[in-house]
């Protein structure tokens, strides 16, 4: 087991600043502001403080009941894959904690400077080299879980080590806003279920990560199908229409921005903040 910290999370600080009015970004369901930690390990630390916009906040206690679980189950992959993964190829995670700030709900987490996107949760994989590491964790997970699963949804930033750092090297991952397709559909609203399992398949090429030590399985190809638009978004379901996403139905999102019943987000942050 890797000696690496795993968790990224606010430390002993309890309380935010949150600057309401200066925007860091937006999705189609979600708004990020900045915000400045206030007393503990991290303050006057730069926080990213998200919350829902009204008119999708029905979504928040189903999504927030789930983002915790999803956190840990991650970090606990995390852990495996720091343990024999090329050093400098280590992740952290990111553990927001929800506050209440003007009568609404906030996830508030450690700021990620240069935010990108490594994958979505509906089977979109960037072309971006760093991306080929974030593939092959995605894989691990599918492979660790014995089928059950994959963390997907992969985005933050790789943080590569400046020229004057000396003795021990801070190259690493740092990931927030994961999502993980189970085949139960455990893990809430932005678990795409089967379908995005089999949609991560369909464009996945394994590469170097992927074989350290041993085969990795996956699901036969012929199985593997892209049941999503091809889009960097971040995707959420109600509920009620989870059944839409078992392998065994024939149903195939199509379209772009609103799908239906399936609302994608775009990522997070807007790199001109960055």
């Amino acid at each position: 087991m890797s000696s690496f910290r795993t968790v990224r999370d606010n430390l002993d600080s309890e309380d935010v600043d949150v600057h309401f009015h200066s925007s860091l970004g937006e999705g189609n369901f979600r708004e990020v502001v900045d915000g400045t930690y206030i007393g503990g390990n991290r303050n006057q630390q730069r926080a990213a403080c998200k919350a829902f916009k009204p008119e999708y906040s029905y979504f928040e206690d189903e999504y927030y009941e789930h983002d915790s679980n999803i956190a840990d189950k991650a970090i606990e992959f995390a852990e495996e894959w720091n343990g024999f993964c090329q050093v400098g190829y280590e992740i952290m995670i990111t553990k927001g904690e929800v506050q209440y700030h003007m009568g609404k709900k906030w996830l508030i987490e450690p700021f990620i400077n240069y935010y990108t996107k490594f994958t979505s949760n509906g089977g979109w994989i960037s072309g971006n080299p760093n991306a080929e590491a974030m593939e092959a964790f995605s894989h691990f997970t599918y492979k660790r879980s014995g089928g059950q699963l994959i963390v997907t949804d992969l985005q933050g930033r790789f943080r590569t080590d400046h020229p004057r750092n000396r003795g021990k090297s801070k190259q690493r991952y740092e990931l927030t806003d994961l999502a993980i397709c189970s085949r139960r559909r455990l893990y809430g609203p932005t678990d795409l279920g089967e379908k995005g399992i089999l949609s991560f398949f369909s464009n996945h090429e394994c590469n170097g990560f992927c074989h350290m030590d041993e085969h990795w399985p996956k699901p036969k190809r012929e199985q593997t199908r892209q049941y999503f638009p091809m889009t960097e978004g971040t995707s959420i379901l109600a509920s009620h229409e989870a059944s839409k996403l078992q392998a065994s139905t024939p149903y195939v999102f199509t379209g772009n921005g609103v799908l239906e019943s399936v609302l994608e987000e775009d990522e997070d942050y807007d790199s001109d903040f960055m």
